[in-house]
């Protein structure tokens, strides 16, 4: 069964208590109590689909109906999906969705428009990854919703991994610190960066996940040879995971979509 047809459970967050304890996010207040957050928390869906034998006729129809998700269900802050620039692990296709919470984000996966294209996907569809996880942007409409060109282009960069059993809190925090880094270090090239724990219940392949949007397909390759990325994996990602799938795409677009 789709990991659309199902009832999530959610565990608690507890994104929000580590980054106050690591001193991430900054609480202003004045003398009327206003208070303004530098950091605003979000939850991250991002999917990887395997479907291989999805045709131009179908993929057009399947694209378009995953795209257009972002208009037919209200709750949706931000949404991308596309063909995989390359086949991984039998995975061809993959959507990001961004939600202001796990309530919106349970109305989803119950919403007639996804239960739709979930149905239209179905003969196509072999399987899928899912990881839902909470997360932190700077708190402005342009990094909240994605807006503007640098999101509506570029590419789409997509790792899953799976933590090895045993392997302490703090070291995953440290990772999951390292990553969001990342943004800071290769700020020429990533427009932000987003990771955290999975909290998706049912079918839970991977542990993780992180999402980052590359400004161009051209920097690609420098975004994968940059010495701090080189150096997360090296360092922070594989000796501690038992499993990792890094995937990308350029975003679809219908209106300049063949």
């Amino acid at each position: 069964m789709s990991f659309y047809v199902c009832v999530l459970r959610f565990c608690e967050q507890t994104l929000g208590s580590l980054l106050l304890e690591k001193g991430h996010l900054q609480m202003v207040t004045s003398d009327s109590t206003q208070e303004t957050e530098k950091f605003r928390f979000v939850v991250d869906h991002p999917v990887l689909f395997k479907m291989p034998e999805l045709h131009a006729d179908d993929e057009k129809r399947i694209l378009d109906g995953l795209y257009f998700l972002k208009d037919e269900f209200e709750g949706v802050y931000t949404l991308s999906t596309g063909r995989l620039i390359k086949e991984v692990d039998n995975c061809t296709h993959a959507i990001f969705v961004r939600f202001p919470s796990d309530k919106v984000l349970v109305d989803y996966y119950n919403s007639p428009p996804l239960l739709h294209i979930a149905s239209e996907m179905g003969p196509f569809n072999h399987g899928e990854y899912t990881v839902d996880y909470s997360a932190y942007v700077d708190n402005n409409e342009k990094s909240i919703y994605r807006i503007g060109k640098e999101f509506y282009y570029g590419v789409e960069h997509l790792v899953f991994l799976k933590v090895k059993d045993g392997v302490s809190h703090e070291v995953v925090e440290d990772l999951i610190e390292s990553i969001y880094q990342l943004a800071i270090q290769m700020d020429s090239m990533v427009v932000q960066i987003t990771g955290g724990a999975n909290n998706y219940i049912r079918n839970k392949v991977f542990s993780h996940a992180f999402v980052a949007h590359i400004l161009s397909v051209e920097l690609l390759e420098h975004f994968y040879k940059h010495p701090a990325y080189v150096k997360l994996w090296e360092e922070k990602i594989d000796p501690i995971t038992s499993w990792a799938l890094s995937v990308d795409y350029v975003p679809y677009h219908p209106s300049i979509s063949s």
